[in-house]
C-alpha cells in the first residue's frame, strides 16, 4: 500500500495564519522521513470561523517544496470553476519545476456556494449544477492542452482564447511564428510557458464520492479520491470506476486499482487514548462545521434508511461504526486496512488528522506512531 498525508488548516481564528503554516510544514517534513508517498492539501475560501482554511494550496505546495526533497505534493483539490484557466495552468506548471517534478493535482468541482459565487463571474456553484459541471469540464480541457499544445487555441461556452481581434503589438521584433501571429499582425495562437516538468503533464486525479464522479473519473482519465463512502460503500464505488476505467484503459482493472481513499485517522498506544484525544475534535469537525454542508445520509451504509436513533448519536460512533474512522492502537488500525485491502482492493490512503483543536503535539505523535508502525507493515506493491 501507499500511505499519503492529508491536510486543511483549523483554528486560523485563534492562531497567527504564519504559525499555522509552520506547523504544516513540520508535519509534512516529519511525514516526509517516516515514508509517507504524498502530502495533500484542498482548497477552501473566506474561513472566518478557522475551519478548512486554504485559499491558495498552489503557493502553500510551494512552501513545503522548499522544505522537502522526495515526498511527492498534491492539490486535492484545486476548485477548477474559481480558477481562470490560463492563470492555474501557468501557476501549476511553475509549481511542477520548483518541486522538481513531484506534483499531483487532484481537482474539483466545490461544494460550498459562498466560495464559487464569489470567485467566478460565471454561475457555476453547485446552485447551478450544469453550469458547474460545464466549467469544471472546460477548464479541465483547457489545462490538459494548454499543458501540451504549441499554439494553443480554444473556443468553448464560457472561454475563447486568444480572444479575436488582439493585435499582437507586444512580440512584434520576434520573427513571426504563423502559429502565434497571422500576417496581418492578430494574435491567433498562444504559447502557455512553462510547460510542466512532467511530461506530458502532472498526474491528475478527481476528489469526488458519488457513483457518478467515480465514472467521470474513469471517463476523463482522472483518478478518484473519495472519502465519504462508508466501507461497505466503497465496494460499490470502487467497481464503477473498474468498469468504466477497464473499457476506457482497454484492460482489466483489479478493485481498487488507482483508486484513493482518505480517512480521518488519529493512533495512540491504547485505544483508550486514541479515542479521548480524536472524538472531541470529530466531533467538532462534523457536528459544527461538515454536518452543516452535508446529511447523515451521504456517510450511511448501501441503502440504509437511517432511524431517529442514528441521527441522534454522537457523530463519532455514527461514523465509526460505518468504518469512517481509523482511531485507535496501530494494531487496531492495521486490523482494519488489511480489511480493506481484502474487500476493495485498496492500495492508497490518505491519512487526515489535522483535526479543530489538536494541538501539534498530539498531530505529531500519531504521525510519528502510523509512520514507525503502520507503513511498515504495508509495503507497496510496485
Amino acid at each position: 500500500m501507499h500511505f499519503d498525508y492529508f491536510f486543511n488548516m483549523f483554528d486560523t481564528e485563534r492562531r497567527p495564519y504564519d504559525q499555522v503554516l509552520a506547523d504544516a510544514v513540520a508535519q509534512t517534513v516529519r511525514a516526509e522521513e517516516l515514508g509517507f508517498s504524498t502530502v495533500w492539501t484542498g482548497e477552501h475560501h473566506f474561513g472566518g470561523e478557522g475551519y478548512d482554511v486554504q485559499p491558495n494550496p498552489i503557493l502553500t505546495l510551494m512552501l513545503l517544496a522548499a522544505h522537502t526533497s522526495t515526498i511527492r505534493l498534491g492539490l486535492a483539490a484545486v476548485i477548477l470553476p474559481g480558477w481562470h484557466p490560463l492563470r492555474l495552468a501557468e501557476d501549476l506548471a511553475v509549481l511542477d519545476h520548483v518541486s522538481g517534478g513531484r506534483l499531483d493535482c487532484g481537482v474539483g468541482r466545490g461544494i460550498t456556494n459562498r466560495e464559487m459565487s464569489n470567485l467566478s463571474s460565471f454561475d457555476v456553484d453547485r446552485r447551478f449544477p450544469a453550469g458547474n459541471a460545464d466549467m469544471f469540464l472546460e477548464t479541465l480541457e483547457i489545462l490538459r492542452r494548454a499543458w501540451t499544445e504549441d499554439p494553443f487555441t480554444w473556443e468553448g461556452k464560457y472561454y475563447t482564447f486568444p480572444r479575436a481581434g488582439v493585435t499582437d503589438s507586444y512580440a512584434g521584433w520576434f520573427p513571426r511564428n504563423p502559429g502565434w501571429r497571422d500576417e496581418d499582425g492578430q494574435y491567433v495562437g498562444m504559447s502557455i510557458v512553462p510547460k510542466p516538468r512532467q511530461t506530458p503533464h502532472p498526474p491528475l486525479w478527481n476528489v469526488g464520492d458519488s457513483d457518478a464522479s467515480f465514472r467521470l473519473s474513469a471517463e476523463q482519465g482522472l483518478r478518484p479520491i473519495t472519502w465519504l463512502r462508508s466501507e461497505a460503500a466503497l465496494a460499490t464505488s470502487f467497481e464503477v470506476y473498474r468498469e468504466a476505467a477497464s473499457a476506457v484503459q482497454g484492460r482489466e482493472l483489479a478493485l481498487g486499482e488507482q483508486c484513493s481513499l482518505m480517512r480521518v485517522c488519529y493512533v495512540a498506544d491504547t485505544r483508550e487514548k486514541a479515542r479521548e484525544i480524536a472524538e472531541p475534535a470529530v466531533e467538532r469537525l462534523y457536528r459544527d462545521y461538515i454536518g452543516g454542508l452535508r446529511s447523515r445520509s451521504i456517510y450511511a451504509e448501501p441503502g440504509e434508511t437511517i432511524s431517529d436513533r442514528e441521527l441522534e448519536k454522537p457523530w463519532f460512533d455514527f461514523l465509526n461504526d460505518r468504518g469512517h474512522l481509523l482511531v485507535g492502537t496501530p494494531d487496531d488500525v492495521s486490523e482494519r486496512l488489511t480489511s480493506m485491502r481484502t474487500s476493495v482492493g485498496l492500495e492508497r490512503l490518505l491519512v487526515y488528522t489535522w483535526l479543530p483543536e489538536l494541538t501539534q503535539s498530539d498531530i505529531l505523535a500519531s504521525v510519528e506512531l502510523f509512520g514507525r508502525e503502520i507503513i511498515p507493515a504495508f509495503p507497496p506493491s510496485s
